[in-house]
């Protein structure tokens, strides 16, 4: 009786993961049945279109470049400093997970062509202009986030540095440059080449910034061209195929990060060490500040949309309804993210722990939508709703499409602490004959409890400020404050836009904090 009970408990434990795989199956039958069957029109493979596949890996490529190399910089000055590690943890993670619109709506009040900056300039006499639209403007706030993923990367590595290792270092008076070029190397290039990875896919799919900066058409990546595929010419099949061009050629690029290996400690933090033999200096602490000024400007935004109050406009009926969508969409997109999350670590455990040969396929197959531009995988559940006659509503495509991409962000998180002592615990746990579901809720949800919340909170904020899926699929009934306050700055309603923006982010900002507050005083208990 109790071999069953643990049969049916296994197989419910995977029932999310399996469904999800089921899912996709559904997708690529889709495909190949749609270009078999339907015979759509013929894609043209013109000059437009292998510039926009240059571009997009150009500038992908050259804001990882960026991002990691500042992040570096940033990593190592952050060290250096006298900063609480918590506040440097939450500040870059802020940054990272900030909505785009608002980082990009908030570099547009301060470098735009009546911004803060150059209204400045135009009191003080100079004459001089920029524009931070185009290439810049796209490479500025591409490198934006991801610069401050790779300097919480390169901080917690400094941070993990074993308290007995500095004290050698120390003793032998190796200074600071020494250890870094000589003796830390090898810490900073464990997993560097999935961190790339991961930061060359974020920077691909930036659909958003794209849409917001991109002045020429010589400046369009693949998204943009699906997009506009999809709502100019209704050539849902171009889409579908410029989509799956650029996910072939990601995934022959990132084929590193399918080579994950049973280290998997790379984004994990473990207990802070406070000792320090090395302090910062006059150089690290200026660039410090000129980093820290780049990060907080467009936050200048959130001042001028509350000088902008507008009560009418805040208690009307699109601004509620855009409100409750964006957290009704965000709840949805957790919950099953994180079902189909923990359902999927603990299957990809069980082979790990089985060292099945199936194990690296199972990745794949969680990492196999990061691939997939979100604007494709749009495109394509929407082709799947005209068969089915609409029988879904945009709210719950946009759901599970956000879901979908916030899969692998809560994998890939929770991977270390879900694979922390795995082979020992698996001895107990036959030893003792302890159920699976007791195993998760008794002995893993210990280990990464703080993870788990820190990271569900993380990915609702990303779900609410996701403005891809909802340029396709949005209604006079249903559209997310992120599409509300595009609109409202289309419409040169600017201060309108900027003060649902500044609402908003004081709403996401105050979450952030109750979040961390939780965290805080739960560990304090312990």
């Amino acid at each position: 009786m109790s071999n069953v009970k643990n049969k049916l408990t296994v197989f419910f434990l995977k029932l999310p993961y399996l469904l999800y795989l089921i899912i996709i199956l559904i997708l690529v039958c889709f495909i190949f049945s749609y270009f078999l069957k339907d015979k759509p029109n013929v894609i043209v493979f013109d000059r437009f279109f292998f510039n926009s596949l240059k571009f997009t890996f150009i500038q992908a490529i050259l804001s990882t470049l960026i991002s990691i190399i500042i992040g570096f910089l940033i990593g190592i000055c952050l060290y250096l400093s006298r900063i609480k590690i918590k506040l440097i943890s939450v500040v870059l993670n802020f940054f990272f997970i900030a909505p785009v619109i608002f980082v990009s709506y908030g570099v547009i009040f301060i470098h735009g062509s009546n911004g803060l900056i150059q209204s400045f300039l135009n009191k003080v006499g100079i004459n001089f202009s920029y524009s931070i639209f185009g290439f810049v403007g796209i490479l500025y706030v591409t490198s934006y986030f991801n610069i401050s993923l790779s300097a919480n990367y390169f901080f917690r590595k400094l941070i993990n540095i074993p308290e007995n290792y500095l004290k050698l270092l120390q003793a032998n008076n190796v200074s600071f440059y020494q250890a870094l070029k000589y003796y830390l190397r090898p810490i900073f290039q464990n997993n560097i080449i999935v961190l790339c990875s991961i930061v060359l896919i974020f920077c691909i799919s930036n659909f958003t910034i794209i849409y917001i900066f991109a002045n020429s058409p010589f400046l369009s990546t693949l998204e943009l061209v699906i997009y506009q595929k999809i709502s100019f010419e209704a050539n849902i099949y171009a889409a579908i195929v410029y989509g799956l061009i650029q996910a072939f050629i990601v995934i022959l690029l990132l084929s590193p990060l399918l080579k994950i290996s049973n280290n998997f400690q790379m984004l994990s933090l473990k207990k802070t060490e406070n000792y320090k033999i090395y302090k910062s200096n006059l150089l690290s602490t200026s660039f410090l500040i000129i980093m820290s000024i780049y990060f907080f400007s467009p936050c200048l935004m959130i001042f001028k949309g509350l000088s902008s109050f507008n009560l009418d406009l805040l208690i009307s009926y699109n601004a509620i309804k855009s409100f409750l969508s964006s957290l009704s969409v965000a709840t949805i997109s957790l919950l099953l993210s994180l079902l189909i999350s923990l359902s999927s670590l603990y299957f990809a455990r069980k082979l790990f722990e089985d060292n099945s040969r199936f194990k690296k396929l199972m990745l794949f197959s969680i990492f196999i939508l990061c691939f997939v531009p979100a604007i494709s995988l749009s495109s394509i559940i929407f082709m799947i709703n005209i068969k089915l006659d609409f029988y879904f509503n945009n709210f719950w495509i946009v759901s599970i499409i956000n879901s979908c991409l916030l899969i692998p962000i809560i994998f890939l998180f929770l991977l270390p602490k879900f694979m922390d002592n795995n082979i020992y615990e698996k001895s107990k746990i036959l030893q003792f004959g302890i159920n699976p579901l007791i195993r998760i809720f008794k002995i893993d949800l210990i280990k990464f409890k703080k993870d788990l919340i820190l990271i569900s909170s993380a990915c609702f904020v990303l779900s609410m400020g996701d403005l891809t899926s909802v340029t396709i699929f949005n209604s006079s009934e249903f559209k997310t404050v992120p599409f509300f306050i595009s609109q409202l700055y289309s419409s040169y309603r600017y201060d309108d836009a900027f003060f649902i923006m500044s609402i908003y982010v004081i709403f996401i900002i105050s979450l952030l904090y109750i979040v961390s507050l939780m965290v805080h005083r739960d560990a304090t208990l312990r």
